[in-house]
């Protein structure tokens, strides 16, 4: 007998709703499910396919389910009956609880929610035909260890809620970074949508063409052959397989030549010698504009400070903002963390005993692969313990240790049309929800004007797929600069404005204002508490109406 992981133990089902039971055994055996002690009855289809549909019920459990045929038996056993949402989208959505430890480490402290749990939708590309079954995955529940890997919106919203109602909650979580909303719509659909934009834009004279920005963009003009090219799966894995390849080859190439590594700047404090050498740089800040600024491989930058007594004997956090691209840091000569990519935080643990009393010496290795080195500027730069902080701002020494060309860009084919469709959307059909939150639009502002028209046939697709008018509550994009290289124009604005007005014509619809909670300089928040406290709002003021925009179009 095999089910959908999903239908797995701790998994919660949607209160006062029909909810569907399937998954494949022996062809034409009858089956029987037991739910505590009702029982229902089914037959398989010659394909071995059954659906057992459950009666609605209040929430409440723990509940143990039971399934089996002649030769078999499945058993799902802490089962609860609460509400269940889907979280969609991308990195805003995606961002795990462990990012936002800034605002609410102490809140966080000692947390318990076993009865709010999420369930992680397989994060992968897939093309062609979509996925029948929930391959992999489990319900998880929201302990303090277990809850730093939730969606953070997720958790938060769930948490409000539980506070309030007292009744179970589920998280199904189908969001990938950096995505497009066309990575949420099946062929058929986004086909019949891109042809309708291309139409409406001659009607309105305007010029047709590929505005895609790059290899992880993409258009209406180029959906259908976005589509045919990657549902060639063997174009997919030797790009991947190649383009792994090359990234791992810079990086061995770059640490061959990074002379700082084969001469160990990083374990000494450097000399006058060796700071003239190179340069005074100032943290935080762009290297925009400074002799850096074009510069890719590697730059070693060091500040030495005093640090007290009460800062060696215990766990301290070494707070580096955001640093581009990624780095690699180490105190009195000891790794103490490294990050990979410039999105995250750098908040490093070092441990007691690696500060000493007295003069210690931070050594960063910035390693600098595409874009422009930067220490972001309005972000934390400290040795934080407790509620006391060593300011790490000001003059640092920089010294360049390898050049080396551009690595170029990687392919994340999870963001291409259909491919989170294919995975995340579709196997879930027949699961009911009690709503949608969804939080994206980020990768398409290079590209707003279809925007609108995309956010409503992918919501008219999703409420086919789910056979349930299933509310949908959006966040709408928050105020954002942009990177320092690359400041974008009127597309951040433009798209907030096609969510609007796919908000008013989208049937038990709302849209959540976020623009006082961004940030200029940082396009993922960790504010997601207040975050999730508007998306409650929406969400109760729509269920108690569920009528907040027109019918559609």
């Amino acid at each position: 007998m095999k089910l959908s992981s999903i239908y797995s133990s701790g998994m919660i089902i949607q209160q006062n709703r029909e909810n569907l039971i399937e998954g494949y055994a022996t062809p034409n055996d009858e089956i029987r499910l037991y739910f505590d002690m009702y029982i229902y009855e089914g037959v398989c289809d010659e394909n071995g396919f059954f659906s057992i549909a459950l009666k609605p019920m209040a929430p409440g459990g723990p509940h143990t389910i039971n399934i089996s045929d002649k030769s078999d038996r499945y058993t799902i056993n802490d089962v609860y009956v609460g509400d269940v949402f889907l979280l969609a989208g991308q990195s805003n959505m995606e961002l795990p609880v462990n990012r936002t430890l800034d605002l609410y480490k102490k809140d966080l402290e000692g947390i318990d929610y076993p009865l709010i749990r999420m369930f992680q939708m397989p994060q992968e590309a897939k093309f062609g035909d979509p996925d029948e079954m929930v391959e992999s995955g489990k319900w998880i529940g929201a302990d303090e260890e277990s809850v730093m890997n939730f969606s953070a919106l997720g958790f938060y919203f769930a948490q409000i809620k539980y506070d309030n109602d007292n009744i179970p909650v589920g998280l199904v979580h189908a969001a990938v970074g950096g995505t497009h909303i066309e990575a949420f719509m099946s062929e058929e659909r986004l086909l019949r949508t891109g042809d309708k934009l291309i139409k409406m834009a001659e009607k309105h004279g305007k010029e047709v063409k590929c505005v895609c920005n790059g290899i992880n963009d993409t258009c209406k003009v180029c959906y259908r052959e976005n589509i045919e090219r990657n549902k060639n799966r063997a174009f997919v894995e030797e790009t991947v397989k190649t383009e792994t390849e090359k990234m791992m080859a810079w990086g061995k190439k770059t640490d061959e030549d990074d002379i700082g590594l084969s001469e160990k700047w990083y374990d000494h404090e450097w000399s006058e010698e060796e700071k003239r050498a190179g340069i005074e740089i100032k943290v935080p800040e762009s290297w925009l504009y400074n002799v850096l600024r074009n510069r890719i491989g590697t730059v070693w930058v060091q500040r030495s400070i005093d640090v007290p007594v009460n800062f060696c004997d215990r766990e301290v956090e070494l707070r580096l903002g955001t640093i581009v691209d990624a780095d690699v840091t180490y105190v009195n000569g000891i790794k103490v963390g490294n990050t990979e990519y410039f999105y995250p935080p750098r908040r490093y643990k070092v441990g007691p005993g690696v500060f000493k009393p007295g003069r210690n010496v931070i050594t960063v290795r910035v390693i600098i692969n595409n874009n422009v080195g930067e220490f972001k500027e309005d972000m934390p730069y400290c040795i934080k313990a407790d509620e006391s902080e060593i300011s790490l701002e000001g003059i640092w020494n920089a010294r360049v240790a390898a050049v080396e060309e551009p690595m170029g860009n990687m392919t994340f084919f999870t963001w291409h049309p259909t491919a989170l469709y294919n995975k995340m959307i579709y196997p879930l059909r027949n699961i009911a929800f009690d709503s949608v939150l969804f939080y994206q639009g980020e990768s398409n502002t290079f590209n707003p004007e279809d925007y609108e028209y995309l956010m409503i046939d992918m919501v008219r697709e999703w409420r086919d797929l789910f056979k349930d008018d299933v509310p949908f509550i959006f966040a709408r994009l928050p105020y954002f600069r942009g990177e320092s290289w690359e400041i974008p124009g009127d597309g951040w604005e433009e798209l907030r404005d096609a969510q609007a007005r796919a908000c008013e014509k989208i049937k038990d619809s709302a849209l959540v204002e976020l623009y006082d909670l961004g940030q200029y300089n940082e396009i993922h928040t960790q504010n997601k508490k207040e975050v999730a406290e508007r998306f409650y709002e929406e969400y109760i003021r729509l269920i108690s109406t569920c009528e907040r925009g027109n019918i559609y179009d």
